[in-house]
């Protein structure tokens, strides 16, 4: 045994429980998705939006191992393989729930009788975002009442 046999194993378990956690993690992820499938809830999502940020990281931290050269490429091509379908399904079921609930608050809007100006200018908003419109301040345009 040497010293760098030592470190390749220990950087091989490490990448391995950093896998399990991110299967865990994206198993948990899936679930509060498809709650949100279900029926809208803010809490849910901002719990499902934290969590997928926080799986974001340790594909991140995996990545390096990988990039390091301490994982065998077809080990590391298999078992992302299987996260990223996971990933891929309850994102689609996250932006789905998340589009629904960005166009009630627009409705919403709409009915209280924002101008369309600045719907226009909230919409705009909306595409460049991945987060709830709920919490968008509704400013008037200098110029326009």
């Amino acid at each position: 045994m040497t010293i760098g046999w030592i470190r390749r194993i220990r950087c091989a378990w490490r990448a391995r429980r950093l896998l399990s956690d991110i299967a865990l993690l994206t198993d948990a992820y899936c679930g509060l998705a498809n709650r949100l499938d279900d029926g809208f809830d803010e809490d849910t999502f901002a719990d499902a939006y934290r969590m997928r940020h926080v799986i974001d990281t340790r594909l991140g931290e995996l990545e390096a191992y990988f990039t390091a050269g301490t994982l065998p490429d077809r080990w590391y091509a298999g078992r992302r393989g299987l996260v990223s379908d996971g990933l891929a399904a309850a994102d689609s079921l996250m932006d789905k729930a998340r589009t629904r609930y960005n166009e009630m608050v627009l409705l919403e809007y709409e009915a209280n009788g924002i101008p369309e100006q600045v719907l226009e200018h909230i919409r705009k908003a909306m595409a460049d975002t991945d987060e709830l419109l709920g919490g968008i301040e509704v400013m008037p345009v200098p110029g326009e009442e």
